[in-house]
Formats: structure tokens, C-alpha cells, sequence
């Protein structure tokens, strides 16, 4: 009988670790190593590209970014289809907005629009005038508790608790703060997988 029930309890933990690990699996699986992020934004995604590049070695990073952009122009941009998105889009936009809520709120809506509902959006937080923009990141927050395709990169929050990851002008990063942007950005895509439009086949 002792025997039996040492042979049972093997047999159990046997079959527990043998679930942990197809589990494991199944979540590596579903986890992209590679593909291509398009970026659509403002000066500070212009100082991103190099870094994400380095962070996501084997992505194809497609970029449309210019300094000083405000978010209807790259609206505008997007509206153009420059450039032709990837499953998932990394927007740095609002920085430049001389907008009230409502209007970023409209503006926000629009560029989700635009990238459709099966693309995963990656937006970073905004940190401008030496301080969080409350209004606008709230306007994010309350968009990606609605949208589970919308993933918020907090860098706002980051440089707000290391400031000295920014450059001297308080606005933009320097290369720690950009290459910490990067990274978190590239965990951001991992967490997000596209809809059944971009599933692999």
C-alpha cells in the first residue's frame, strides 16, 4: 500500500511539472521575437530610433518622425498612410499640443482610429515644462483602460523619479534616458499581441 501511494504522489508531481512547463511554452510561444514596429512621432522618437534598434535587434523598425510634430500632424500622416504600419505602431505625440483635454482626448481617439483595432499602439507618457502633463497622461490612462491594444510606455513617471536621464534641457533624453525609453518600449510589444487580422499563419 506505502508503495502505491509513493508511486501515486511521483505520478502527481510528475504530471504537475509536466503542466508547468507546457504552459511555459505555450506563453514563450505566443511571445514575438522579431517582426517590424513602426514608429510614428516627434522629436522624441527621433532620438529612440537608434536605441530601440539596439534593444530589438532583430525587429525592422520603420520610422516617420520629425522634430517637432504636433499630434494632428501626425494625424495627418497617418490619414497619408506614411508610413504603411506594422502590427504594432510606437507613438510619441502631444509634446508639441497646444490642446485642451477634449482636444488631445479627440486627437487620441483618432489615431487609434486610424491604426485599426487589431494593431498594438505603444504611446509614451508625456513629460514636458519640467513635469508631468497630468492632463494629457490622464487622457492615456483612461483611453488604454477602455482599448487593451493601447500599452502606455511611463516615461513621464521615469524621469520624473531619475531625472537625470534627461538632457539638459529637461525635455528630451540623453543616452541613458533614451536607451531606458527603448527598453521599455520593446517590453511593451512584447506584451501586446496584435488581433486576428495580423495572426501568423
Amino acid at each position: 500500500m506505502r508503495s502505491k501511494t509513493f508511486v501515486l504522489g511521483f505520478l502527481l508531481v510528475a504530471a504537475s511539472v509536466a503542466l508547468i512547463a507546457v504552459r511555459h511554452a505555450t506563453k514563450a510561444s505566443s511571445t514575438p521575437s522579431s517582426g517590424t514596429v513602426t514608429l510614428i512621432g516627434d522629436s522624441l522618437n527621433v532620438g529612440l530610433e537608434p536605441y530601440l534598434g539596439e534593444v530589438m535587434p532583430r525587429w525592422r523598425v520603420v520610422a516617420n518622425d520629425r522634430v517637432g510634430r504636433t499630434t494632428a500632424e501626425g494625424i495627418a500622416e497617418l490619414e497619408a498612410g506614411r508610413p504603411v504600419l506594422s502590427p504594432y505602431v510606437v507613438v510619441s505625440l502631444g509634446t508639441n499640443d497646444l490642446l485642451d483635454a477634449k482636444e488631445f482626448e479627440v486627437h487620441v481617439a483618432r489615431v487609434l482610429e486610424l491604426a485599426g483595432p487589431d494593431r498594438c499602439v505603444i504611446w509614451a507618457t508625456i513629460w514636458r515644462d519640467g513635469k508631468p502633463d497630468d492632463v494629457f497622461n490622464d487622457v492615456l490612462r483612461a483611453e488604454a483602460e477602455s482599448n487593451k491594444r493601447l500599452r502606455l510606455v511611463a516615461w513621464a513617471e521615469m524621469v520624473d523619479k531619475q531625472p537625470e536621464l534627461l538632457a539638459a534641457d529637461h525635455l528630451h533624453g540623453n543616452e541613458d534616458g533614451y536607451r531606458k525609453r527603448a527598453e521599455a518600449v520593446a517590453e511593451a510589444v512584447q506584451s501586446c499581441a496584435p488581433g486576428p487580422s495580423f495572426a501568423r499563419k
